[in-house]
């Protein structure tokens, strides 16, 4: 099959939303890291913890298809 500009185009688009995606995610993962010390947690802090946990239910389920109520459901069941 013969590659068209515009599908060329897609393509790079795509991998390009992947690759960022995949950063984004170690970013977050390199901001957690930031509260591993006890003494640096605070209410602000969990604030905070709490609404990007909501985004990425949010954005998950849009990506997945999944319900967010099953998404929560799948959390809750980690930590019993």
């Amino acid at each position: 099959m013969a590659t068209t500009p515009n599908t060329q185009r897609m393509m790079n688009a795509f991998k390009r939303a992947q690759a960022d995606i995949a950063s984004i995610a170690d970013w977050i993962e390199c901001e957690l890291e930031k509260y591993e010390d006890d003494d640096e947690v605070t209410w602000a802090s969990v604030g905070s913890l709490e609404h990007v946990r909501e985004n990425l239910i949010e954005t998950l389920a849009f990506f997945s298809g999944v319900e967010q109520s099953e998404i929560k459901r799948s959390l809750d069941e980690l930590h019993m």
